[in-house]
């Protein structure tokens, strides 16, 4: 595998990554995962503005343009000889080397690494079940609507919820109102609307929900887990399997079943629209 590090392109097992990177040491860092296929960056402007955005917030120092890094995230793929598959590109700043501390220079020299892996499997509309995660999210920190490389409560609650038998977890956050799953945005449907909660809730902005609410397949409203249970349906959706529709919540005797009219529905409208 060839992956993109700091301006070369070079094989995965050749890369020497220096242990002072503020990224390794202290999680000091920005990431974006986006989906390729049919030989398009699917959504690329709306990635590069999040990771962007997220820079820009966080005190990066990053000025690579929009059609510079799709430049070089093409590039790679072409040197994978990845061009007629589907590929998840994972996209990672760092802060860089520096002195040691939490203090950083404003001009560092940021890091830049981007590495390639094959989809081989669709989980489009497979059904998933859901755990309720113990660690809750705190919705007074940047970190909970940008993707950085703080990543440990996803990584703890989605092992946690994988030992137990499911395949994800929820998170509330310290004002005990849902906010989404390690890996996923949530929605819910209630006499025919979807609402999604709210950023303020402690929501990573994601892509795909982002286009819900840009073409109003879906608006935003807080919720509790109790309330989120009483709904007639719930689904996951994220960049790379797009639609995901929950079947059962731990501890809660309701089961979601499939409702096939309603996720047939919901595809075309997706399809229409241009989503999936």
């Amino acid at each position: 595998m060839i992956i993109y590090a700091n301006g070369k392109y070079i094989l995965q097992n050749k890369l020497n990554f220096d242990i002072s990177d503020r990224g390794l040491l202290l999680g000091d860092g920005v990431f974006d995962t986006m989906l390729y296929q049919d030989n398009e960056l699917i959504f690329y402007d709306d990635h590069y503005a999040r990771l962007n955005r997220a820079a820009k917030l966080l005190y990066f120092n990053f000025s690579i343009k929009n059609e510079e890094l799709k430049k070089i995230i093409l590039k790679l793929i072409k040197k994978n000889n990845f061009q007629n598959k589907k590929v998840a590109i994972r996209t990672n700043i760092t802060r860089g080397i520096s002195k040691r501390g939490l203090d950083f220079e404003k001009n560092h020299m940021i890091g830049l690494y981007i590495k390639l892996n094959l989809v081989e499997s669709s989980l489009l509309l497979k059904p998933i079940k859901l755990n309720i995660a113990n660690i809750r999210r705190n919705n007074t920190s940047p970190i909970s609507q940008n993707k950085t490389l703080n990543y440990l409560d996803n990584v703890v609650e989605k092992n946690r919820a994988s030992r137990l038998g499911y395949e994800d977890s929820i998170f509330l956050n310290i004002d005990n109102k849902v906010s989404c799953t390690t890996t996923s945005n949530i929605f819910y449907v209630q006499k025919n609307k979807i609402f999604t909660p709210p950023l303020k809730d402690g929501v990573l902005n994601g892509i795909i929900r982002g286009q819900f609410l840009k073409k109003k397949i879906a608006t935003t409203r807080s919720t509790t887990l109790n309330n989120l249970i009483k709904s007639d349906n719930i689904f996951l959706t994220n960049s790379i399997f797009g639609v995901r529709p929950v079947r059962h919540i731990f501890a809660y005797k309701k089961k979601f079943d499939d409702d096939k009219n309603f996720y047939t529905n919901l595809l075309n409208i997706l399809e229409s629209k241009k989503i999936l």
